[in-house]
Order: C-alpha cells, then structure tokens, then sequence
C-alpha cells in the first residue's frame, strides 16, 4: 500500500476530562488529562500511521518555538513524517484547550488556529506526492491546500477535503477536490443546499457527518445515508479526524467510496469510547 499525504493544521492539544462543565469563575479537579499533537490533518495522519502501518506525510507549520518538539517528537513516533513549511519560524504552535465533559459526552476547544501562523507553499514539497495513493487537505493553510491539491489533480491522485467550518478558502480549494467529508457545522454563507452547493464546485462524492447522527452522503451514482454505530461515548475529541484519517485508509487500501466511509465511521465511532486523541488505538485491531 502506498503512502497518504495530509496537508494542514498541527497545534498542540491540552485537554482536560471532567464529569460536567465547570462553573464561571470555579477552579475544578480533572479526571484525567492528554497532552499531544493535534489538528485535523495531524490528527488524521496519525489515524491512518495506525490503520495502514504505512507512514503517511504531513504537510504542516510547526516552526522553531520550544513547544514544536513536544508535537514534532509525537509525530514522529507515531510514524508521522513532517515536512515543515516554516521552519524558522518563532511564533508559537497554535494550543488548543479543550475540555471533555464525560457525562455530557461533549467537548469545547479554545484555539487560535493557523490565525498567527505562516505557512507559504514550496515547489518542492510537492515531492512527497511520488508515492501517494491519497492526498488530504483541511484548508486552515490556503496556500499549502491550494499547491498540494493542485499538483495531486494534475497527477491523477485523489483529494480528499475536511470541512469541519465553512472557510473563505473553500471556494477556490474546491474544484481541486474529489471527495469533501463535511461535518453538519459546514455552513457557506447564504447557502440552504449543502450537498447541491458541493457538488456543483467540484468534488463528485460528498458526505455530511453529524456526530452520532447518521452520515448523509451523495456520488455520481445517488444518495444515501449510513448509520452510526451507537457507542457509549466519553469523548468525542477528534472523531472527525479519525474519519478522515481511517477514509484515506481505506480509500488507498481499494475500497470503494461508501464502503470506505462506512468502515471509517465505524473506527471513528471506537475513537469516541476512550479520552484523549490516542488512547483508541490500544483498543484497535489493524485490518485492511
């Protein structure tokens, strides 16, 4: 099997599990804490390193800040090759601070994004596409999205686009895009047709994941919906990622569109029974 390329976000996730919601103004016990790379195309990766034993490359900005080695040296041992767009960079990874709430099965994450960080496209990143069946862009880096996607169009690979929100960048990354994996929170301006909206941009399968609701999904051949797996979740932190990761998985191991989505619905829905980022794959046996 060949190798996928994920392109976007990395920042590094501070969470904390708590039964509820702390009160304003309280300070709280945890139950538990992670400490770890996160991000949506990171977290991805990291998902597929587990799924395919293949390491896949991620296209990122980690920069030269103190923090970055706490992310880098995760990824790396997850398998995770790093190819950083900005290298020298001072500025700070971007933290999130999340906080689980296991009795309410939600979570709320405080994050700057990739607002304060640079990530300027490089002819030569595009080298790392030689040996990639799937190449997946999440748009928080517009000029990395737009240059990868780009080249993998023109080399025939597919892309895969994760579209937690609506960003402006959507609307030029689109038509480079194959297959866009959306969340119900994916909202463009003005738009009531989601899928009719997606569809005529470019990408000929969508789907729409709306938590433990089931997955709305359209190709060139109709539209369907596929169930959920009923879990009992504790923390539903990075599932979205984990389905993207487990969809390139299974997309480059050769498995058709829905099947693929299917499968990683259902490695996604696993993820959502254990805190933190990782803790899943200690309970995950590998298959193709």
């Amino acid at each position: 099997m060949s190798a996928a390329v994920f392109v976007g976000l990395t920042t590094l996730d501070i969470a904390y599990l708590v039964d509820n919601y702390p009160a304003e103004d309280a300070k709280t016990k945890a139950v538990d804490q992670y400490l770890g790379a996160g991000g949506p195309a990171a977290n991805a990766a990291v998902a597929y390193a587990h799924l395919s034993a293949v390491g896949p490359t991620l296209v990122t900005a980690l920069g030269a800040h103190q923090l970055t080695e706490l992310v880098r040296s995760e990824l790396v041992a997850c398998n995770v090759a790093v190819v950083d767009a900005n290298p020298a960079s001072a500025q700070q990874l971007p933290i999130s601070s999340i906080v689980v709430a296991r009795l309410a099965s939600t979570r709320t994450i405080i994050s700057l994004d990739a607002s304060r960080m640079s990530a300027p496209f490089d002819d030569t990143f595009v080298d790392v596409l030689d040996d990639a069946h799937v190449v997946l862009v999440d748009a928080h880096y517009p000029d990395l999205a737009l240059g990868m996607a780009g080249e993998a169009q023109r080399r025939g690979i597919p892309v895969v686009l994760d579209a937690g929100r609506w960003m402006a960048a959507h609307d030029a990354i689109l038509p480079l895009v194959d297959v866009a994996i959306c969340s119900s929170a994916f909202a463009p301006p003005g738009v009531d047709d989601v899928v009719g909206y997606l569809r005529d941009r470019g990408p000929a399968k969508v789907a729409i994941t709306d938590g433990a609701n089931a997955i709305r999904y359209s190709t060139p051949e109709g539209v369907g919906v596929l169930d959920v797996d009923a879990v009992e979740a504790v923390d539903t932190l990075g599932a979205g990622d984990v389905l993207h990761g487990a969809f390139c998985h299974f997309t480059a191991a050769g498995h058709e569109f829905v099947d693929a989505l299917d499968r990683a619905a259902q490695v996604a829905s696993l993820s959502c029974r254990y805190f933190g980022s990782r803790r899943w794959m200690t309970h995950h046996s590998v298959e193709s």
